[in-house]
This record gives structure tokens, sequence and C-alpha cells, in this order.
């Protein structure tokens, strides 16, 4: 995962490079929380997974290879990045209750107000807080801390917990913006139609 890892944080490292060790990395991780869960005795028909948009999409191959039984909800969470709270803009989640295992997928946790959000809509929801999982690539400690005092913190799979935060809320030394990445973008995306 190193490898991948050191990949991911190179800033020169084009599209599909970076497709290759995300799909590498999110599919390592999504065995660890498999292998977790079984320890566990959970078994799949139990099991939830909420992906977190847009980045978390970059998880869909290895749930798919992980989990190929599993429903997969989302959840739409953008961070404003003024204040750096979540803004919800859409939901689409199957049902949940106290007895599923629910595994959030979100491969950033910087302030982990994001995850925050999402385990307290899972909550109202159905899901037990002890039964909520969370898997990411790189997380910051402040958002690490902030998720752990609402979940166990083993259940909490991450490749790897970087330095801090700098002052706009950004994971140093990260990764850049994983969704740009991922998603090809090379600079800031226009989102809706405005023409002027």
């Amino acid at each position: 995962m190193d490898a991948s890892l050191k990949v991911l944080r190179d800033r020169q490292t084009g599209t599909a490079e970076f497709r290759r060790a995300a799909h590498t990395v999110c599919g390592q991780l999504m065995g660890d929380v498999r292998s977790r869960l079984q320890e566990r005795g959970v078994g799949e028909h139990d099991v939830v997974i909420v992906i977190i948009l847009r980045a978390g999409i970059a998880f869909l191959d290895a749930i798919a290879d992980g989990f190929p039984n599993a429903p997969v909800g989302v959840l739409g969470l953008k961070r404003d990045e003024q204040k750096l709270e979540p803004h919800w803009y859409y939901e689409n989640l199957p049902p949940i209750s106290m007895e599923h295992a629910v595994v959030i997928v979100d491969p950033m946790l910087a302030t982990g107000g994001s995850a925050e959000a999402a385990v307290e809509r899972l909550q109202k929801r159905g899901a037990d807080s002890k039964r909520i999982y969370f898997v990411g690539v790189v997380a910051a400690p402040e958002g690490l801390s902030r998720l752990a005092a609402l979940i166990p913190r083993e259940n909490i799979v991450l490749a790897t917990v970087d330095d801090g935060l700098d002052e706009h809320g950004v994971i140093v030394p990260g990764v850049g913006d994983f969704g740009d990445r991922f998603f090809g973008y090379s600079s800031r995306a226009i989102i809706g139609s405005r023409y002027d």
C-alpha cells in the first residue's frame, strides 16, 4: 500500500495512474474492513455500504469486489470551503436497522465535519453508532479525533494519518483534492448552468 500512497501523494501523477493507485489502496482497505467484520461474526447480508459523494465513488469497484451483495447507499455532502462545514445536497439510502453494520467510505477525513454529519444522519435512519464503520485513505488527527468521539476507534480503517490541517482545513501533506484528481479535473469544476 505504501507504493500506491506515494503515487497518490505525487502531484505530478496523471489521472490514469492516480485511479490505478486509488483502486489498489481502496481494495486493500475494503479487504481490511471485510476481515474485521468477519472476525466479529458479521455476514455480508448484515452489511450496508454508504458512499459519501463525490470522492467516495473511488471505492465502488472495491465495494463490488469485497461486498458483492451488500446494498449501497449514497450521501451527497459538499464542504463549504469558507465555513469548513458540510452542506447536504442528496441522500439515497437502503433500509437500515440497529442490526446492520454500516460502512461509510470517503477517501479523506480532514476536519471530520462530513463524517460527523454522515454518522448523525445514519443514526437518525436507524443505525447503531457502535456498528458504524468508516473507511478512508488519508486522515488528519483532528478529523480522526472528531470521528472517534462518535464511533469506536477500532471501527475506523485508514491507510494513513497525516500531520494535520492547514489554515484552509486541508490535510497536510495530504494528496491534494482527491475527488478532482480521481475524476480528472485539472482545475476546479464549474457546477450548474450559470452563464455570464
